[in-house]
């Protein structure tokens, strides 16, 4: 206590330093929680359901056609259910989209088609009422639904008597049944839920289109489990010939397939970024209280001449800094608080668990006691070794000394700072190549909007009839329909079979993406038609027999040939022939670092399936112009009207600029170049500071010699230099150790890299030379001022 009383009355004495030294460690210790915080809630913590360790994500595989994973017939989940002994129970769900009618405006509603056992097999509970019953979850059975509590809470106000109470889907009325509780896993893109009711004696086993979710028994392991299901995958395939063949089984732990590898890694390398960050506030503590320790050597001097040990002086610095590191640590874990908030609107799955738990307070104050010894165990022992003759002449001005350990702690941050600036700087170059990335279509001045007819037996005709009205519209250059745009999320495939000679062996078919559309969707898009012609001018039953191909499916399926007027088949080699009408050139369906797959487009006339999207391209002012009239936004008005003239039923949602969802899809690599970018200004910051702290002290300790040096003709320029070349060394010799480090961390970026290797030379030039620049802007403060010494002051002591 003694120790303690004395450092908060050294520390008040000296606010500017203790104002600093508890602002390093806040911002350490405040990003690391933060961070670790994050971690912990997607990846460390299991999710918030009864026994998560024992659910299980289920998907088919067909490894002869490059699927990994896919989602279940209806067929092979029944089959699965009846015959498997591992599980207490497999759950399927299937994606419904409803709209909802009689109450204001009309809604695309986020539905859900689930099995009877979905909420009970994932221990999902509900607030209110009950669950599905078998009897409803077959054909013919009551329209009946459970809704969420964020539906609750906005379309009834929280209203306890909402059980009972009638909504109408898609023109028919469905009985509430229960309310689910609030911050549910797997229900942030879910809002209603109803009973699948279907008949798997009468789907077809080669659409794939479930989402199965499992709970395994007690003492039965993943791997048993899908040996188990692979066994009977190799039955049913055994049992029907005629299906389309290869297809097996594959599991994943539920917790770790809602956040995925991709943001794992992500996570990881933040969390790695942060710790480094956490290891520069350390040393940049260590060498402010070495700068301390050094000027109050005539007071430990004292002290140990008056019977002061060893012990005593190490305790009475590490109580120091013990003080400062826990004031820091409680004012960066209330900086976190706002951070952990901010958070939560992350687009990252989960986010809203973001808390700080017992877990990741624990590694709080963990972190904030190894940063106070970490940072007082150099002081310390400097300060114990003190010689009370030597320091007591330390007064006279010849006593000036370098400090190795002060030096040593620079070069540790410059370092670890160039680490985090290369790492950054990779991502920055390839974020930069993501944005020049062409991704088959020009994404200006264009408006999307998503709709959904309720019949889908005249949903053709409707979009037929919307686009005529719509292509009038002032302002409007084009206008099509699509079943899926371009970097959006999910995805619709299938193979296909060429008719007649190619380069594929016999019975070998491309794995392909697939797309419904109407006849204007690629003058919309401006997505080039690089050979034949598309669905515009056709017959609907002419379409209905046709596809177009993009370029590389057309590549892989008939090589240099002309594949205009020939034929292909879907799903198996004897299956019906579809004529080619043309090619059109590749498009980044997925992620713009992903690069295009093989598509083929079929014509909306053939079936549609869920909401089609409606793609709006402005005309140009005058012909030959680039400029367009007024802002995509603009038509949205007059769209609604038209869509509204046609059928007041239909809602329009996800309104949106193809602008908007490009940038929308870089929204996680954004995330990541952001803070990283973040941790990394932070860090050069610290690294400033330390860098100019250690010089203005060792300026200040030479005082008397740079008068000496002036008193006998050196130039203010030879002083400059002298100074500055005592920090270029400095960062030089933490550049060298930097570039060494960061070809380590660097590798670990690898995985979240487009078109950059961690080895790139400019990357590496870039953060060392910004790196040099912070810290030799750093040092020429101090070193302007000594070239301002007058030796008659300076030499004054002598």
């Amino acid at each position: 206590m003694n120790h303690l009383r004395h450092s908060f009355r050294s520390l008040r004495k000296t606010p500017a330093f203790t104002a600093v030294a508890v602002l390093i460690v806040a911002l350490g210790i405040g990003a690391a929680t933060a961070m670790f915080s994050t971690v912990n809630a997607l990846v460390l913590r299991p999710i918030a359901l009864p026994e998560p360790d024992r659910l299980v994500a289920i998907y088919e595989t067909n490894l002869t056609r490059n699927i990994t994973t896919f989602s279940v017939s209806i067929p092979n989940y029944y089959d699965w259910k009846d015959r498997a002994k591992s599980w207490d129970s497999i759950a399927a769900l299937n994606w419904r989209p409803m709209n909802l009618t009689g109450r204001g405006e009309p809604e695309s509603i986020p539905c859900k088609a689930v099995t009877a056992n979905f909420f009970p097999t994932l221990g999902i509970p509900l607030a209110l009422g009950r669950n599905f019953t078998d009897e409803e979850d077959r054909p013919g059975g009551a329209n009946v639904a459970i809704i969420t509590d964020s539906f609750w809470r906005g379309h009834f106000g929280r209203a306890t008597n909402v059980i009972g109470q009638t909504m109408l889907f898609d023109g028919r009325p469905y009985s509430i049944i229960g309310v689910l509780g609030p911050g549910q896993p797997l229900l942030d893109d879910l809002e209603v839920a109803v009973p699948l009711a279907v008949d798997p004696a009468k789907e077809r086993r080669t659409n794939h289109e479930m989402e199965i979710y499992g709970r395994l028994k007690h003492g039965v392991s993943l791997e048993q489990a899908e040996a188990e299901l692979k066994s009977i995958a190799g039955q049913i395939w055994s049992e029907h010939p005629d299906m389309d063949h290869g297809w097996s089984v594959r599991l994943a732990p539920l917790a770790r397939e809602i956040v995925g590898d991709g943001i794992r890694t992500g996570l990881y390398v933040l969390l790695g970024s942060v710790g480094l960050l956490l290891l520069i506030a350390c040393a940049n503590l260590s060498n402010l209280l070495l700068v301390r320790a050094s000027a109050r050597a005539h007071e430990m001097a004292i002290r140990t001449a008056l019977g002061a040990n060893r012990a005593r002086l190490i305790w009475q610095i590490m109580s120091e800094s013990m003080t400062v590191t826990l004031t820091g640590g409680l004012l960066g874990v209330l900086l976190s608080l706002w951070a952990v908030d901010a958070m939560h609107s992350l687009p990252l799955p989960r986010a809203a668990e973001i808390s700080l738990d017992l877990r990741v307070l624990t590694v709080a104050c963990a972190a904030t006691l190894l940063a106070g010894i970490f940072s007082a165990l150099g002081p310390a022992l400097k300060a114990s070794q003190t010689r009370p003759q030597e320091a007591l002449k330390g007064r006279s001005p010849r006593s000036a000394h370098r400090s190795r350990l002060r030096d040593t702690m620079v070069v540790l941050q410059l370092a670890i700072s160039l680490t985090l600036l290369v790492g950054a700087t990779l991502l920055g170059r390839s974020f930069l190549h993501l944005l020049r990335v062409n991704p088959g279509f020009n994404s200006d001045n264009v408006l999307t909007v998503s709709l959904r007819p309720k019949d889908d037996e005249q949903a053709a005709k409707f979009y037929e009839r919307l686009t005529e009205r719509i292509s009038t519209l002032p302002g409007v250059g084009s206008v099509g329909v699509i079943s899926s745009l371009p970097l959006t999320e999910g995805n619709t495939s299938n193979n296909l079979f060429p008719v007649g000679p190619s380069g594929l062996s016999a019975g070998v078919s491309i794995q392909s993406s697939w797309r419904l559309i109407d006849g204007g969707y690629f003058g919309a898009m401006q997505i080039p038609l690089l050979r034949g012609r598309t669905f515009t001018g056709i017959t609907p039953e002419e379409a209905t027999r046709s596809v177009v191909l993009s370029a590389s499916l057309a590549r892989m399926l008939f090589g240099a040939n002309d594949p205009v007027g020939r034929q292909v088949t879907s799903l198996r080699p004897d299956g019906e022939r579809l004529t080619v009408l043309g090619v059109v050139g590749d498009v980044r369906s997925q992620k713009l670092g992903v690069a295009a797959v093989p598509t083929f487009y079929w014509s909306m006339h053939r079936f549609i399936y869920g909401p089609m999207h409606l793609v709006v391209r402005l005309a140009p002012t005058k012909p030959g112009q680039d400029g367009t009239i007024g802002d995509p936004a603009s038509l949205l008005s007059a769209i609604r009207s038209t869509v509204k003239e046609l059928d007041p039923t239909v809602p329009l949602f996800q309104v949106r600029t193809l602008e908007q969802i490009r940038a929308t899809s870089l929204e996680q690599e954004r995330l990541v170049l952001s803070l990283l970018g973040g941790f990394t200004t932070v860090a050069l910051l610290l690294c400033a500071l330390g860098t100019y702290g250690v010089i203005a002290f060792s300026t200040q300790q030479r005082t008397q010699e740079f008068g000496i040096r002036v008193a006998i003709g050196a130039q203010g320029s030879d002083i400059l230099r002298l100074v500055i070349g005592q920090g270029a060394r400095l960062v030089t010799i933490g550049i060298i150790l930097g570039l060494a480090a960061a070809l380590t961390f660097s590798r670990i970026l690898a995985a979240l890299l487009y078109k950059t290797e961690t080895t790139d030379p400019l990357s590496y030039a870039v953060a060392a030379a910004v790196l040099a620049l912070v810290a030799l802007s750093a040092a020429l403060i101090p070193a302007r001022r000594a070239t301002k010494v007058d030796p008659v002051v300076a030499l004054r002591a002598e």
